[in-house]
């Protein structure tokens, strides 16, 4: 006799942020739309350094359905060269101001690790700082974020890593679970003991990891419900997905699709994506499942 046992996926979590000053409640995922005012973002439908074009992407993502905006100036892709933290805030303020006239009612989050660029982004109406280095990159940046009390996307980043080196000993896949989890619970008490309480933790797929640790990590995603803060999930078009596929960035949506599916079911509760139309049918799709 065949015994089959119903697994229900992993119910959604909500939660609410303080954004510039008004409470935000999240009842359903997240949907995170990524533009990049770069040359040299690994994915190149997403960049762009001519303002208009930039604008025509962002009207899109909005349409799309993204529910917040996340703005990069400065390429943090594995091996990706920095630029000053002068060029990187004259790339993003023309779009961000502009985003605010058009979109006043849409959060939008600076992608940077440089606190003098958060700062500048805060002053001029951003709602949300998304530090893909989790601190280790500017020792200001956490007391920026306390001095404004803005939501912080708290990455985890390798200890001593940079762009340029964080290839050189990627965590195997053995250890990155509780290697993620450690580091990430010794942040958030720091950053609680800087009265900083609005932390969406993202694990960090692609930074510093070895590809079977990515989906080592993703399939252990829930174990981080235990930190108690939104889960926050990057995975749209990066390597881990378009390596395997023998592929490129270009090529691999409907993987992107699966993948975001997958970590919706393991707990993710922000999806940050390229392609928000796509990414809304995965959370119709994943409510219709699991609701």
């Amino acid at each position: 006799m065949t015994t089959f046992i119903l697994l229900k996926g992993t119910a959604f979590r909500p939660f609410s942020l303080n954004i510039s000053g008004q409470i935000w409640h999240a009842e359903q995922p997240v949907i995170v739309g990524v533009i990049n005012t770069t040359p040299d973002s690994f994915y190149e439908g997403s960049r762009s350094t001519i303002l208009n074009e930039l604008i025509s992407k962002v009207e899109k993502l909005v349409l799309d359905g993204a529910d917040w905006l996340d703005i990069g100036g400065c390429s943090t892709r594995p091996g990706a060269t920095l630029i000053t933290s002068e060029d990187e805030w004259s790339r993003i303020e023309p779009l961000l101001r502009a985003i605010i006239k058009l979109f006043p009612n849409i959060p939008i989050s600076i992608d940077t690790f440089r606190s003098r660029v958060a700062q500048k982004a805060i002053d001029v109406g951003a709602s949300i700082i998304n530090d893909v280095s989790g601190g280790s990159l500017d020792s200001d940046m956490w007391n920026t974020i306390a001095q404004n009390k803005v939501p912080y996307v708290l990455t985890h980043y390798p200890n001593e890593a940079t762009p340029q080196n964080m290839r050189l000993s990627p965590l195997a896949p053995e250890d990155v679970f509780l290697n993620v989890f450690k580091d990430l619970s010794v942040s958030i008490e720091k950053l609680n003991n800087l009265g900083i309480h609005d932390i969406l933790i993202d694990p960090g797929f692609g930074f510093g990891k070895a590809i079977e640790s990515n989906y080592k990590l993703m399939s252990d995603l829930n174990g981080l419900q235990e930190l108690d803060r939104p889960i926050y999930v990057g995975v749209s078009r990066k390597s881990m997905l378009w390596r395997i596929l023998d592929s490129n960035p270009n090529d691999v949506l409907s993987a992107t699709s699966a993948l975001h599916l997958y970590a919706l079911e393991k707990g993710a509760q922000i999806l940050r994506v390229h392609d928000p139309l796509e990414a809304n049918q995965v959370r119709k799709i994943w409510k219709n499942l699991y609701q």
